[in-house]
C-alpha cells in the first residue's frame, strides 16, 4: 500500500513539474520563427535551409504584395504581432517602421562587416542589401558608324550620342526609345520618380511635374511593371532588331548580373550599358518584430541574414547586392556587376511625400497622354490714362 502511495505521489509531482514549466521543450523546437517578408525581395532559401539544419529552428515565410503592404500589415497586427522577423523594407517606407516603433533594436553579431555608411545608429533596423536604381542602354545603339573618308554620311543612320543622364528625356530623337516602368504600379518606377525628383524638384528651373509632361508629350514609353519594361521592350541582351527595341530604360547599376543568371551560360558581353548619372541608392532591412514572443531565436535568424551564406545569395532580380563589404560575389557580379557613386535617398525628408507624387504623377501623365496643350493664362493689363 505504501509503495502504491508513493508511486502515486511521483506521478503528482511529474504533473505539477509539467504544470508549472508547461513541459516545454527547448524553445527552438516550440514554434516555428515566422518571418515577414514581399515578392519583390529575394529570401536566400538556402541560407534559411541551412540555419534550420544548425540551429533546428523552423522558419515560416509569409509573403506580402510589396514593402507599402508589408508595413500597413505590421501596423494593423502591431498588438497581436504575426510575425517574429520582417526583411524587405526599402527606404521608402524605414522611417514610417522606426517612428511608429514597428521593431525592437537589435545588433547582430557580424554588424561590424556591414558598409557603415548604410548601418543605423539607433539598431532600430539592419541593412541587408542595397541598389543603386539607373538608367541602362544598349550599347550597340549607340555606336558611330564607321565610313570611308571619302564616303558621306548615311542620312537614314544618323549617329546619336549616347544618353547621359536624365536630361536625355527631353530630346527628341532620344524619347522615342525610352521605356519606363510607372511608379503608380513598380517599385523600380517609383525608384525613377524619387530619382527625377531629385535632379529636378519643385523649386527648380524645370520642376520634375513638367519634366514628366514634356517626356511624355516627346513619346517616352510608360508601362506596368519593370519586367515588362526590361524583357518585352528593352530587351537589349537579346538579339533582336535595334530598329523593334527601345534601346534605354531604368533599371539598376546591377541589372547586367541579373540578366546573365536568365541565360544557360556566362557570356563573354552583353549589349547593356550603366548610365552612372542622376541615378539614387536605395536600402533594403531587416528587422526584429517590436512585441515578438520569440525575440531570443528571432535575433539569433537576423545574426544569420548577415552571415556569409545569407549575403552570397541575397542578389536579387533588381540587382541588389550584399551590404556586408567583405562578401565574395557571384560569378555574374564579377564578370558584369558595376559600382556606381549614388548618393543615398533622404529617408527623412521624402517621409510620405513619395505617395503624394505618385498623385501627381499620374495627373500629369493622364494629362499629357490626352494631347490637350496646355494654354497660357489670360492677362489683363490696365493701361494708365494719360
Amino acid at each position: 500500500m505504501s509503495n502504491n502511495l508513493l508511486s502515486l505521489r511521483r506521478v503528482v509531482l511529474v504533473f505539477l513539474v509539467c504544470a508549472i514549466a508547461a513541459c516545454a521543450q527547448p524553445s527552438n523546437q516550440a514554434l516555428p520563427l515566422r518571418l515577414l517578408t514581399h515578392r519583390d525581395f529575394h529570401v536566400p532559401e538556402e541560407a534559411i535551409a541551412e540555419f534550420t539544419r544548425r540551429t533546428g529552428i523552423q522558419v515560416v515565410i509569409f509573403r506580402e504584395p510589396d514593402a507599402t503592404a508589408l508595413v500597413d500589415l505590421l501596423v494593423k497586427t502591431r498588438t497581436a504581432p504575426i510575425a517574429d522577423v520582417v526583411i524587405g523594407i526599402d527606404s521608402l517606407e524605414r522611417r514610417r517602421v522606426t517612428e511608429e516603433l514597428l521593431v525592437e533594436p537589435y545588433e547582430p553579431i557580424d554588424s561590424q562587416f556591414l558598409d557603415s555608411s548604410l548601418r543605423l545608429r539607433d539598431n532600430m533596423l539592419t541593412p541587408v542589401s542595397s541598389l543603386e536604381a539607373c538608367l541602362n542602354r544598349s550599347v550597340s545603339s549607340y555606336i558611330e558608324p564607321k565610313r570611308k573618308l571619302d564616303e558621306l554620311p548615311d542620312s537614314s543612320r544618323l549617329w546619336l550620342a549616347p544618353p547621359e543622364s536624365l536630361d536625355s528625356l527631353l530630346d527628341p530623337k532620344h524619347a522615342t526609345s525610352v521605356v519606363i516602368p510607372s511608379p503608380l504600379s513598380s517599385r523600380m518606377g517609383l525608384y525613377f520618380l524619387l530619382a527625377l525628383e531629385r535632379s529636378h524638384p519643385e523649386n527648380s528651373e524645370l520642376p520634375w511635374p513638367e519634366f514628366v509632361d514634356q517626356m511624355v508629350r516627346w513619346g517616352v514609353t510608360i508601362v506596368p511593371t519593370w519586367e515588362q519594361a526590361w524583357f518585352s521592350f528593352y530587351s537589349a541582351d537579346q538579339e533582336v532588331a535595334a530598329e523593334e527595341n527601345h534601346s534605354w530604360t531604368w533599371g539598376s547599376a546591377g541589372m547586367k548580373a541579373v540578366t546573365v543568371r536568365f541565360q544557360p551560360r556566362l557570356p563573354e558581353s552583353l549589349d547593356i550599358a550603366v548610365v552612372p548619372n542622376d541615378c539614387v541608392r536605395i536600402v533594403n532591412y531587416a528587422g526584429l518584430v517590436a512585441g515578438t514572443p520569440a525575440r531570443r531565436n528571432a535575433g539569433r535568424l537576423l545574426d544569420a541574414m548577415v552571415e556569409p551564406l545569407f549575403q552570397y545569395n541575397i542578389p536579387d532580380r533588381f540587382g541588389s547586392r550584399p551590404s556586408r563589404t567583405d562578401i565574395a560575389r557571384t560569378d555574374g557580379w564579377k564578370a558584369f556587376g558595376e559600382t556606381v557613386q549614388a548618393p543615398l535617398v533622404d529617408e527623412w525628408r521624402i517621409g510620405p511625400l513619395w505617395a503624394v507624387w505618385q498623385l501627381t504623377w499620374k495627373q500629369v501623365v493622364d494629362f499629357a497622354s490626352s494631347g490637350i496643350e496646355l494654354e497660357p493664362p489670360e492677362v489683363q493689363v490696365t493701361l494708365p490714362r494719360n
